[in-house]
């Protein structure tokens, strides 16, 4: 009886140490259950270790035998704490908090396609290689006296930079509909990536604020900045993006299978990892989203409606809004610049003021790169165009 008990404590152990898996994937399972198991999967798991290692050592006092029979209970106990530790995103995809930068960009293991997120702000601008970035999910950083926390979802690959001065650096606290769950390190509040909403915690109800940013290839960053100051990376940072199960993100990444949202609650008007085109700027009274290949395709696609001219080159897009003050402008693309033909102004590919009548710089708006299965889950309101 002694025995089955140990393996009924032991085996509910291993349940609740590898919870943070299996309970994200499991579409109907509540947040707030995922919420407080972040919580309680290290103390009980300590103490059910501790339980079984004391009922152990009593055993052997009263009887003066080793109970070998309590060894495989004991392990699968032993097994279970450390999982609580390992299976959690928390330790998987492990945040930066103030990464290394460097103006050194030539010892960088960086090509001329590989894809950068640039963010210029409160005076600032740095580039972080998405390569890497995918690695960790979140990277903490400063710009002067504001704490900027770069997220990438790598399963939706919504990728959004949150001003987090108020609330301090974010790590992946989960994962729920597919969709990464971020937490800030002080009050452990969950927010819910894509839609910057809070969903449970001490903060609830808040909203995380995003902050404009672009992405542009490593040769356009060059192009554009003089003197680019990157995050400081190695060959090892830029490796192919890998789960701890080897070969199993290759073939999600190559089906339709969207882990933690089934497929009945799926839209399915596209394949699910068709690249779309969101505009997330707070000016539209909806959001709107276009197919990325077909801005790519056009290069240059205006939206009267919403005042904004999308960039489509290479593998990227950019977009900007159409006024500058009250002057209305038309971009066309040409030799790595923007140009607008009635008012003889030029801009660099990021929108940076070169030459011309209007002395300005282009008003960036912000845009969200990602798949059709994330975008449309969680903006169901938006207008899809097609060009």
């Amino acid at each position: 009886m002694e025995l089955l008990l140990l393996y009924v404590i032991s085996g509910i152990a291993l349940l609740i140490g590898t919870a943070a898996i299996y309970m994200t994937l499991i579409e109907g399972v509540s947040i707030r259950w995922i919420y407080y198991h972040y919580f309680i999967r290290k103390p009980i798991n300590w103490l059910f270790m501790i339980s079984i290692l004391g009922w152990t050592t009593y055993t052997y006092i009263q009887t003066g035998i080793f109970p070998i029979s309590y060894t495989i209970p004991t392990l699968i106990s032993v097994l279970a704490l450390v999982l609580s530790y390992k299976m959690h995103q928390e330790h998987a995809f492990p945040a930066v908090f103030f990464p290394d930068i460097t103006n050194n960009i030539d010892r960088l293991p960086l090509k001329d396609d590989m894809e950068m997120a640039v963010i210029e702000y409160n005076g600032i601008t740095k580039s972080y290689p998405l390569d890497y970035v995918i690695h960790h999910h979140i990277i903490n950083d400063h710009f002067h006296s504001k704490t900027v926390a770069l997220t990438y979802c790598a399963m939706c690959r919504s990728i959004i930079p949150f001003d987090v001065t108020e609330i301090g650096p974010l790590f992946v606290g989960s994962f729920k509909n597919a969709n990464m769950i971020v937490a800030d390190k002080r009050t452990k509040t969950f927010f819910q990536q894509a839609t910057f909403q809070s969903v449970i915690g001490p903060l609830h109800p808040y909203e995380l604020t995003m902050i404009p940013f672009q992405i542009l290839s490593w040769k356009e960053v060059k192009q554009t900045i003089s003197a680019p100051t990157v995050v400081s990376i190695t060959e090892k940072d830029c490796k192919s993006f890998e789960l701890p199960v080897p070969g199993l993100w290759k073939k999600i990444s190559n089906s339709e299978t969207t882990p933690g949202l089934s497929g009945k609650n799926r839209d399915k008007t596209f394949p699910s990892r068709t690249r779309v085109i969101g505009i997330i700027d707070a000016t539209p009274p909806y959001s709107i989203v276009y197919l990325k290949k077909e801005i790519l395709a056009a290069k240059v696609v205006v939206n009267k409606e919403h005042g904004i001219i999308l960039i489509g080159t290479g593998k990227t897009v950019t977009a900007f809004r159409n006024t500058i003050g009250t002057t209305p402008i038309t971009l066309e693309f040409s030799m790595d610049t923007l140009y607008d033909s009635k008012n003889n102004t030029r801009w660099d590919r990021r929108g940076k003021y070169l030459s011309g009548e209007i002395i300005r710089d282009l008003e960036i708006i912000a845009i969200s790169d990602e798949y059709w299965f994330s975008w449309i889950k969680f903006h169901k309101q938006s207008s899809l165009i097609r060009l």
